[in-house]
């Protein structure tokens, strides 16, 4: 039976639900048997862009034309720069409201994105 990814955890607090499209964050507390959590929905194309950030290699940078074709293009959707930069920033905003920093999605000049390589990122798997 072949492994299907079903998201990432990421600092051991956040999960990404690919198939839910939600970040769900855990946060124990100081008293005992008291936990908080956090979650915030995704539209499906912040789903295929988070996803497509978190299977890089940590610290790799995706050229924005791999971003458009894999986000956009391949699903015969309409991709531009405007859009890629647009759903950059809701992600980021969204990414924010779950207790993320603001740099844990860089800019790389020129070049693309990638993930902050300071966050540790695991594939979720079932199967």
């Amino acid at each position: 039976m072949e492994n299907k990814l079903y998201g990432f955890l990421i600092d051991q607090e956040i999960m990404l639900d690919i198939v839910k499209k939600r970040l769900v964050r855990f946060t124990d507390e100081s008293s005992v048997n008291s936990m908080t959590i956090r979650v915030v929905s995704l539209n499906v194309t912040l789903v295929r862009l988070l996803t497509l950030l978190l299977a890089s290699n940590s610290g790799m940078v995706l050229s924005k034309d791999d971003i458009l074709n894999n986000v956009w293009e391949k699903y015969d959707l309409s991709s531009s720069s405007q859009r890629l930069w647009h759903a950059i920033k809701e992600l980021r905003r969204k990414l924010s409201a779950i207790g993320l920093p603001g740099d844990f999605i860089l800019s790389v000049r020129d070049a693309g994105y990638s993930i902050n390589s300071q966050h540790k990122v695991t594939s979720l798997f079932l199967g």
